[in-house]
């Protein structure tokens, strides 16, 4: 199966996320459990790599340590600054109203002479034509199921009333309870920019006018950008994939089986204006094991891994590609994966002269380049520059010694 012929990158990465999990057997086996099981499931995904990723920083003791010791932070999507990021939709009110419209259509239409206890047949078609959904571009033409409701449990008798009430509130709560389990899927995240692919003026990369990206990811300038030769991840360049074994050495974060995980973690980010959402149907077939958690099936599965890749289109200027593992394997590495393939840093125009000697310090030990970025003085963009200019300042400085 190559997934990538698709014109569509919507379509490839949905196709192949569906490859992978047609090979769940159990519902214990996670997208990377299955990956090494499987490593050559990974050809799937050869055509389309990057050769390098962007990442952006704060200066903080723990990212600086973490470039000094090559490793890669794997963050929990509860700490993203997107609320919907890796959160799939859901409809409460549609999935109430098919549930009560289950539960008439199972105890059948209540005659005329005992309808203030039951619905009638006319009651079910005024549900079932009913409308959940409020769409913003449209005139409605539907009553809505809210309306309809009330306006049927008006005729009825209290105790009907409260048996209805009772039933919703339980529907209701079922799929609340179904989707916090789904939001409890232990994953780790690592965010990455594929800048070179925007377009923007002649004479100006796309790197050099990403300014919101330094605000927002890098501590208003004060951080540091490392860019990242991601070339050895590519499938064709793992050595022995067909053989990669999931006994391979557990201790070594160094091994192919390491780099295997990283590779099949990689996606570009889905833009998207709507939300992954789970359909009715779909909440319906899930199931609670007896403490209460998700035994998650391969449709299930799937859908999650679209979630995690889909984000609002308002973010689409970043470019994004992600590297998604099981939350299991990432945390028996403290959550910090080795990650060898710094090629450049840039620091930041605002980054203060401690953290710009400590960078230049690393990046020695590291024999990476590293640039300092400048404010260009006539157009709202960044411009790296060598350090020779920073080392000359320092000098001076010293020449103004007032003792």
């Amino acid at each position: 199966m190559n997934a990538w012929n698709s014109r569509s990158q919507k379509k490839w990465q949905k196709t192949y996320i569906n490859h992978v999990f047609e090979n769940k057997d159990n519902y214990e086996r996670t997208y990377s459990k299955i990956l090494l099981d499987k490593p050559e499931l990974l050809n799937g995904k050869k055509a389309v790599f990057p050769k390098s990723l962007f990442k952006f920083y704060s200066p903080t003791f723990d990212n600086i340590i973490d470039i000094k010791k090559q490793r890669l932070w794997l963050a929990h999507p509860s700490s993203f600054n997107d609320p919907f990021d890796c959160h799939t939709g859901y409809d409460v009110t549609n999935y109430e109203k098919h549930a009560l419209l289950e539960h008439i259509g199972k105890t059948g239409f209540a005659k005329s002479a005992n309808r203030l206890n039951g619905f009638t047949e006319d009651e079910f078609y005024r549900i079932y034509n009913s409308t959940s959904e409020y769409d913003y571009n449209s005139i409605r033409t539907s009553e809505e199921y809210w309306s309809a409701i009330y306006g049927i449990c008006k005729s009825k008798s209290e105790g009907f009333k409260k048996e209805i009430d009772a039933l919703r509130y339980g529907f209701r709560s079922e799929v609340e309870r179904k989707i916090e389990k789904l939001r409890e899927v232990n994953i780790r995240v690592a965010c990455f920019s594929d800048l070179k692919s925007l377009n923007y003026p002649p004479k100006h990369t796309d790197f050099e006018s990403m300014i919101q990206m330094w605000s927002h990811y890098a501590s208003n300038h004060e951080g540091f950008c490392v860019k990242y030769d991601i070339t050895p991840l590519h499938p064709e360049n793992i050595n022995r994939l067909e053989s990669i074994s999931i006994f391979e050495d557990q201790d070594t974060n160094k091994s192919n089986k390491i780099k295997l995980l990283l590779s099949a973690g990689l996606f570009p980010v889905i833009y998207s204006s709507n939300r992954v959402n789970i359909p009715k149907t779909k909440l319906k077939k899930i199931k609670l094991d007896e403490t209460g958690n998700i035994e998650h099936n391969s449709e299930i599965d799937a859908l999650l891994y679209k979630t995690y890749i889909i984000k609002s289109a308002k973010w689409n200027y970043e470019k994004e590609w992600r590297i998604i593992i099981d939350g299991e394997i990432s945390n028996y590495f403290d959550n910090k994966i080795y990650f060898p393939y710094i090629k450049q840093i840039f620091l930041g125009c605002k980054m203060s002269n401690q953290n710009i000697d400590l960078m230049i310090e690393i990046a020695e030990e590291l024999d990476v380049e590293v640039e300092l970025m400048a404010m260009n003085d006539k157009k709202f963009c960044l411009e790296p520059q060598g350090l020779d200019s920073y080392k000359w300042k320092k000098k001076m400085k010293k020449w103004d010694n007032p003792l």
